[in-house]
């Protein structure tokens, strides 16, 4: 068994903060995790639960938490489960719909676009002829936005390491 110390005065106010989360948390489980916490911070000073608490004059005041607080608690436990509730059902909405449109082969332009990566490259000069040659797109794209190179790369159709190039050269000498 460890030597029996003290608490540090650090430890002793996460100790009592421990406690008050145990004694006045609405929810089991983190009642639960806050007492093994400060049993854990005990045994590691060599203490139990009881010693590490002191005498009735030395422990944390443990406050009763009053009906107005355990209402406004009960309140937001309701209104989280119902906004759950609402995402789960509308992700399942979605969910079918996407089935639907699958079934239906309304996800054919996309697949025909993710087919491979460079003709999604031989797509893009061919989709735009008279707009401006990728270099210079990405240029903008950089200078302009706050996009990841990755993500300037896949619109552009270049390499990861041509964009990240061009960033580097587009840099004013300090």
């Amino acid at each position: 068994m460890t030597e029996h110390r003290n608490f540090t005065a650090r430890e002793r106010v996460r100790f009592r903060n421990l406690l008050r989360v145990a004694a006045e948390s609405p929810y089991a489980g983190e009642r639960a995790n806050a007492l093994a916490a400060a049993e854990r911070l005990a045994s590691r000073c060599g203490m139990t639960l009881d010693e590490a608490a002191g005498t009735p004059a030395e422990r944390a005041p443990v406050h009763a938490v009053d009906a107005a607080r355990r209402a406004r608690w009960a309140e937001a436990a309701r209104v989280i489960l119902v906004n759950e509730t609402h995402m789960r059902a509308e992700k399942a909405r979605w969910e079918q719909a996407m089935r639907e449109a699958i079934a239906r082969g309304l996800d054919a332009p996309h697949r025909d676009a993710a087919d491979g990566d460079a003709r999604g490259r031989r797509e893009w000069r061919n989709a735009h002829p008279k707009s401006r040659d990728r270099f210079t797109f990405a240029r903008v794209l950089l200078a302009e936005t706050a996009l990841p190179f990755r993500e300037v790369a896949s619109i552009t159709g270049l390499d990861v390491y041509q964009v990240v190039g061009l960033k580097l050269k587009m840099r004013s000498a300090a």
